[in-house]
Formats: structure tokens, C-alpha cells, sequence
């Protein structure tokens, strides 16, 4: 009896001086070979090739297109979006653009990677499925590779929001990056969906990478006339009418909507050109009002601090 009551005083002496958990610093990653797309534009309809490439420390996501023997970069940033209407657009000083960039943003930027090349031979990113699934697994078919600086993270300090009638998007302070996301149609087969989740690579590929781009089907012919979702169709969006969903196959998740918003504001949020530390919400936010939150959080120093993973 006393050995046993010796032993047991013992093993909590070795609780009271176990060594602390170790903890490792992250560094930048590229993809680990390049990587080649073609497809059609959603909204051009035309056709694309893409190739994905790695780049060196530092590089962020860079967009190249080639005309006339010469290459243009396009940084991914907020101070190069030109336009928001049903997509973002980025753009140059000499009228380059590069359309629907949020869906290979998204994934880049879910799976954590941090520095990329993106040539284009047209002005859009080929739109696959409607969703970021194929740029996920092409990735993960090639692997990512860690680099020799480590990761630098933007962590939100204070409140920071923007709004427009109904509309909110907002960053709050928080140790981790969280994103909660919801959207309120009048259409009865979307209706009022929301969703709330942290934010890493795994809940990436399993919870948001599959979510498929939608529309509503009296929406389709003022789009065209506009010269606006000329590419898409029921292999590439899902398209709702009033009482049904008309791809054969259905619903991927049976809140898909909400999840493909949270995966276009994830897209915009990339080009903050750093992993942001904070709690989004949105409610019923899109492109427009997406990029007006990352100009509100860099329009102050007071509203973040550079934090280094080392």
C-alpha cells in the first residue's frame, strides 16, 4: 500500500515539471511544380488556358498576361480592383484587366499558400465547375513547399465595419481567423442560410472548396445583354428558378449558397496580401462591399499590427 501511494505522489511531482509544448514557426510556401489550366470565362465565355507557377519569397499572388511580346503584372491586391460587378476585377495603369479573379484567390489563399505566378493567355480565370475544388486538388496533386522566410500575419486590433443599407461587413479582434457568413434571398429555394467556421486548410477542401457559383434563372437574360455570364451554364453554376434547382444532379450541400459566398469573400480577402488573424461577419455582402473592408482595415495602422509566425 505505501509503494502504491509513493508511486502516486511521484507521478504527479513529473506533472508538475513536464516541459511546455514547443511550438514551430510557420514559414512562406509556393506550390511545388507548376500547373496548368484551361476552361472557359464565366462571364467573357471565352476560352482560357492558365498555369500556376512558383514563385520566390515575398511574391504574394502575381497575375501575368502576355500580349504583344510583352508580359504585364497585375499584383493581387485591393489597390488594383477595378471592378466588382458579379466578379472581381483586377487591373494595370494600361488597361489590363484580369476578370473573376475569387476563385483561385480563394484557394490559394484557404490552402495557405503564399506566394504564386498566374499566367493567363485571355482577361478571365477559367471557371471549371463553378466552385475552387479543381484548383484545390490539382494543388494538393503537386504539393507545397516551405520557404526561407517566415510567415508574417496581419491580427486585427479594434472593431472595424462598413455597411450599405442592409448590407455589413465587418473584422473584429480574435486570436485565430474566423469567418461568419450569412445571405437572405427572397427566392424560396435559397431563402436565409448562414454559416460560421475557422478557418484552415482541412475545413478548406472539406467544408467550403466545393461550393459552386449560382444564379437565378430570370437573371440570365439581362446578364447576357450585358455581355455578362456568357460562359455559364448548368455544368458550371447553379441556376435557380423560382420554386426548383434545375441541375439534374442538385445541391452539393444543401446550404451550397452561403458556402460559395463565404468562398468568394475568402477569394477577396486574399488580396489584403497577407493572412489576416480576426472574426469576419458578413451579411448579405458581395464583391463591392468586400473590398470597401480590406481599404477600411489598411486605411489606419491603428487597426492592425504586422505580427511574425518566428
Amino acid at each position: 500500500m505505501n509503494l502504491l501511494k509513493r508511486k502516486s505522489l511521484d507521478e504527479s511531482k513529473f506533472i508538475d515539471f513536464a516541459p511546455p509544448k514547443l511550438k514551430t514557426a510557420k514559414t512562406e510556401k509556393t506550390i511545388s511544380n507548376s500547373i496548368m489550366f484551361s476552361g472557359i470565362g464565366l462571364h467573357s465565355g471565352k476560352k482560357v488556358t492558365m498555369k500556376l507557377s512558383p514563385a520566390p519569397i515575398n511574391t504574394g499572388y502575381v497575375f501575368r498576361i502576355k500580349k504583344e511580346n510583352k508580359v504585364f503584372n497585375i499584383n493581387a491586391s485591393f489597390e488594383n480592383v477595378k471592378s466588382t460587378q458579379l466578379c472581381t476585377t483586377l487591373g494595370d495603369a494600361y488597361g489590363n484587366t484580369i476578370s473573376t479573379v475569387e476563385h483561385i484567390l480563394s484557394a490559394l489563399y484557404g490552402l495557405d499558400i503564399d506566394n504564386v505566378f498566374i499566367d493567363l493567355d485571355n482577361n478571365e480565370v477559367p471557371v471549371n465547375d463553378g466552385s475552387s475544388k479543381k484548383f484545390v486538388d490539382e494543388i494538393d496533386r503537386v504539393g507545397v513547399s516551405d520557404q526561407q522566410s517566415f510567415k508574417e500575419y496581419v491580427k486585427i486590433i479594434r472593431p472595424i465595419e462598413v455597411s450599405e443599407g442592409e448590407k455589413v461587413a465587418r473584422v473584429l479582434p480574435f486570436s485565430y481567423t474566423m469567418f461568419s457568413t450569412e445571405i437572405n434571398y427572397s427566392n424560396k429555394v435559397i431563402g436565409k442560410q448562414s454559416i460560421s467556421l475557422m478557418l484552415n486548410k482541412d475545413i478548406y477542401r472539406s467544408q467550403i472548396c466545393e461550393a459552386r457559383t449560382f444564379g437565378l434563372l430570370r437573371d440570365v437574360e439581362a446578364l447576357r445583354k450585358a455581355k455578362l455570364a456568357l460562359g455559364g451554364g448548368l455544368n458550371n453554376a447553379i441556376v435557380v428558378d423560382e420554386d426548383k434547382i434545375l441541375n439534374p444532379e442538385g445541391l452539393r450541400f444543401s446550404d451550397e449558397f452561403v458556402r460559395h459566398k463565404l468562398l468568394d469573400f475568402i477569394g477577396d480577402i486574399a488580396l489584403s496580401g497577407k493572412k489576416i488573424i480576426g472574426s469576419f461577419f458578413t451579411s448579405q455582402s458581395g464583391h463591392k462591399l468586400n473590398i470597401k473592408l480590406i481599404q477600411k482595415i489598411f486605411e489606419s495602422e491603428k487597426n492592425y499590427e504586422l505580427v511574425s509566425s518566428n
